[in-house]
């Protein structure tokens, strides 16, 4: 069994992946920045006959990761495998999207995930180290569908996690000689808090000054028409399940794309001019054919 640090799980992935990963006996360190809302992972830890280790874990804070590293390799002497998961979106055309936004966006979904990285990786490579014909450590990003595909609405969540994906095939090649493996997980849509109780939306979006209002506010409704019908969202177990799966792989690969029609989407950025896939984004987002405006 192995010792796993996962970040964000006071809901969503991050919790499901804990308490999937505790029921099957890891030992798990399930962190969060606010402990104030663990509520929600220990009665789903418990629901499942698990037990996690919760500890406070903010990954914008280089004080606070250390503290919860040092406690593992205390307790543990050992880190198996790291889930970083902590991250939210931004709702927001780039106009409507202040700096301020815009930064603390990459702080958290991406520089978060290099700062929780940098600290847990002496670690791993000593677990590395002492790895004789086991399962290697490994550093699981959880990253989107919007860091391979990036549509309108979205900028800055498209550039956090196109950033988390460029230093994730980076990082994969610098740490092959040290015997650690990293992954990518790219969900596309699930029903979790990132659309309801932690959805954030830039502060100008939908402003009647804005020029962009009114796609803004054609965005808002297809999220509210699709948290009413499910429809085209998926159930956030299906991504408990593969982390759970690459956990416990010998050879993971290095992406793995989940959700509806995600796959089909990736594979027609690659094969089609990018036109005409740009067209089936716009006419998806829009609803109808955009041509550039004149003036």
């Amino acid at each position: 069994m192995s010792v796993i640090l996962i970040t964000g799980c006071s809901s969503g992935f991050g919790m499901l992946t804990a308490a999937r990963l505790s029921a099957v006996g890891h030992t798990v360190y399930a962190t969060m920045r606010n402990l104030d809302k663990q509520s929600d992972l220990v009665e789903e830890v418990e629901s499942r006959g698990g037990e996690v280790r919760i500890l406070p874990l903010d990954v914008t804070d280089d004080n606070s990761i250390l503290k919860t590293i040092e406690e593992i390799e205390k307790e543990q002497g050992r880190l198996d495998v790291l889930v970083n998961n902590a991250g939210y979106g931004i709702g927001g055309f780039f106009e409507d999207l202040t700096e301020e936004e815009i930064r603390g966006q990459m702080e958290t979904n991406f520089f978060g995930a290099q700062k929780v990285t940098r600290h847990a990786l002496p670690l791993m490579r000593n677990t590395a180290k002492r790895v004789v014909n086991q399962m290697k450590p490994k550093i699981i990003n959880v990253s989107s569908s919007s860091g391979r595909i990036a549509t309108p609405g979205l900028n800055a969540y498209a550039a956090s996690k196109f950033a988390l994906e460029g230093f994730s095939e980076s990082l994969y090649h610098e740490l092959h000689p040290f015997g650690v493996d990293v992954v990518l997980i790219e969900p596309g849509r699930y029903l979790t808090k990132i659309f309801s109780d932690n959805s954030r939306i830039a502060t100008r979006s939908g402003h009647p000054d804005s020029p962009y209002s009114p796609y803004a506010l054609r965005f808002k409704s297809l999220i509210v028409k699709m948290l009413k019908t499910k429809e085209g969202v998926r159930d956030p177990e299906e991504v408990a399940k593969l982390i759970e799966r690459v956990v416990s792989s010998k050879r993971p690969r290095f992406r793995y794309p989940v959700g509806r029609r995600v796959r089909l989407y990736i594979l027609l950025k690659y094969v089609l001019p990018f036109r005409w896939f740009s067209g089936l984004i716009l006419k998806k987002v829009y609803g109808k054919n955009i041509t550039p405006m004149e003036g």
